[in-house]
């Protein structure tokens, strides 16, 4: 019995169509599965409720991890509180490597997304970030962008 790989981070949304426009036209990422709406028996079992509609789309950037953005339209949800607190038990965030931090926090600036504020450098060796930054998608739900000196050969590290 073994954990073969990370298959995806769920987020929930309040608009799905929203979610999909900021992952792919501000982050870049592609849809790896089109939005749909599921109401099985066995979605409601899997989430825990006697009844369940959610319209599920995953973004990614195609290998091997996605982001599952659930839009929960029975039952539905409502607003999550502390958004702004990071720190509180069973937050939770996305984090993802990129090529250059800098020019991400630029970018992500110039659309008005809400950061941490900017990266600062730090001289550490693999697998420890050099630079990263924490950002909020559109529902408030927080992901992180990191830059890493490149693994080296031979390295099983994370």
């Amino acid at each position: 019995m073994k954990i073969l790989q990370p298959y995806h981070t769920g987020f929930v949304v309040s608009h799905i169509e929203r979610s999909i426009d900021f992952y792919t036209s501000v982050l870049g990422m592609k849809i790896e599965r089109q939005p749909s709406t599921v109401s099985t028996h066995w979605l409601a079992g899997v989430v825990g409720y006697d009844r369940v509609s959610i319209t599920i789309a995953m973004v990614g950037v195609g290998r091997g991890s996605s982001i599952e953005l659930l839009q929960y339209n029975e039952p539905h949800g409502g607003a999550k509180t502390g958004l702004d607190d990071r720190n509180n038990v069973g937050s939770a965030h996305c984090g993802m490597l990129v090529d250059d931090v800098r020019s991400w926090y630029t970018h992500l600036e110039s659309k008005g997304v809400r950061t941490t504020g900017p990266p600062v450098f730090r001289d550490a060796d693999f697998p420890w970030a050099r630079y990263a930054f924490y950002f909020q998608d559109p529902d408030g739900n927080w992901l992180e962008f990191a830059e890493r000196a490149p693994r080296p050969e031979g390295s099983m590290e994370n």
